[in-house]
């Protein structure tokens, strides 16, 4: 790795820590969206990130369960396989929309719920629900444009995810 590579991990993993993730999640998906080879074992990330296999660990079973990375063995090998491959991100765009249609249900919930409260008390709730309706009808559209129009600017089109390729046995989940 070089510095500026360096750079990018590290701004990577900051960005994710002053979310409350981990920084090392953060460092662990920004190395696997640049390294060659794209899969790469524990050992070799902890190498490559000075950290150690447990910390390894611990941020692949975040990034695996919230499907930004993929963990695979293969058939015949031991050791466990990370990547970030072609098409995880639009993945996790694709599904943003459902996290904002269960805050809808839950806000209208709280609205149903709170009828004998007076408007200046529901309006807290009034108004968040009123933006996740707003963001959970728009964001798909808006999705869905920049994935046409990043399709049409690459040729290729969307990289589906899917299964592992024939060499793989199976995905682990975290």
């Amino acid at each position: 790795m070089n510095d500026r590579e360096a750079a990018f991990v590290e701004a990577m993993g900051h960005y994710m820590g002053s979310y409350k993730m981990t920084p090392m999640a953060g460092r662990l998906w920004a190395w696997l969206l640049i390294c060659e080879p794209p899969e790469q074992t524990a050992a070799a990330l902890a190498e490559s990130l000075q950290a150690s296999r447990g910390a390894i660990s611990g941020a692949a079973a975040f990034l695996s369960t919230v499907g930004m990375i993929r963990r695979v063995r293969r058939r015949g090998d031991r050791r466990e396989y990370f990547s970030a491959p072609p098409g995880t991100f639009d993945t996790i765009l694709r599904g943003a929309g459902s996290a904002y249609a269960r805050l809808v249900e839950i806000t209208e919930e709280g609205l149903a719920a709170t009828t004998e409260r007076s408007a200046r008390s529901r309006a807290r709730l009034q108004e968040v629900h009123d933006a996740t309706v707003f963001i959970r009808d728009v964001l798909p559209i808006l999705i869905d444009q920049y994935l046409g129009e990043r399709a049409g600017r690459s040729g290729v089109g969307p990289v589906p995810v899917g299964p592992p390729p024939a060499d793989q046995s199976e995905t682990v989940s975290a």
